[in-house]
């Protein structure tokens, strides 16, 4: 397979991921807005928050008389205290997808991995990765996403952010060994890789706090 081919299968691959994630948060009531010009942050996304009641909440939609007939009107009101104006959320993401290669366990591939924000930027800013599988289903060819998702003030839980060499960005690939069913199998020396199983694989409640 020539660069190119392969450069376009990993474009293919990234927009697959994305597009998945996309879906994800929309059922989770996230709006997702993605920028004309990307600089590193893939997808802006938003949600409405009523500071009275502490909770995210749609815009109440109330029906009004107008001309005979009871028409939709929406606002900008809280739908639980239906007083309250609404807030708008907002928190980046930056995504990156990955197919991995096989090993001798068809059931585990080697992916290698490096957050691409290796820096704090504070507690809106996150880093999501999506490891991509075959599903297993013969009656289907599609594809099975696993996201892990952490904040970048949780980078140093896994790599050493204290190296000057650090923001090269081929310093400290780490190969993550993953199975079908989304488990890091890697057991880390200096660092422990268990918080990839245990605080971010599909964590998405931690967008939320």
């Amino acid at each position: 397979m020539s660069k190119i081919d392969i450069d376009k299968k990993k474009q293919v691959i990234g927009l697959f991921g994305e597009m998945q994630l996309a879906m994800n948060l929309h059922e989770r009531g996230w709006q997702v807005h993605r920028a004309y010009i990307d600089e590193g942050i893939d997808f802006i996304i938003t949600k409405y928050w009523c500071p009275c009641c502490n909770l995210y909440s749609n815009q109440l939609l109330r029906y009004d008389d107008y001309k005979g007939a009871s028409v939709k009107c929406v606002t900008n009101l809280c739908e639980h205290c239906q007083e309250t104006e609404l807030n708008v959320i907002s928190k980046y993401l930056q995504v990156k997808t990955s197919e991995g290669i096989p090993t001798n366990d068809s059931s585990i591939r080697d992916f290698s991995f490096h957050p691409k924000i290796r820096y704090d930027m504070g507690h809106n800013v996150f880093y999501i990765w999506i490891a991509v599988f075959e599903n297993d289903n013969e009656d289907t060819q599609s594809k099975i996403c696993h996201f892990y998702v952490f904040n970048t003030k949780d980078v140093d839980r896994f790599d050493n952010t204290s190296l000057p060499t650090y923001q090269i960005t081929d310093n400290q690939k780490t190969t993550l060994r993953i199975n079908k069913n989304g488990k890091v199998l890697n057991q880390g020396v200096k660092y422990d890789y268990s918080c990839f199983n245990e605080d971010f694989y599909n964590n998405f409640e931690k967008i939320e706090q």
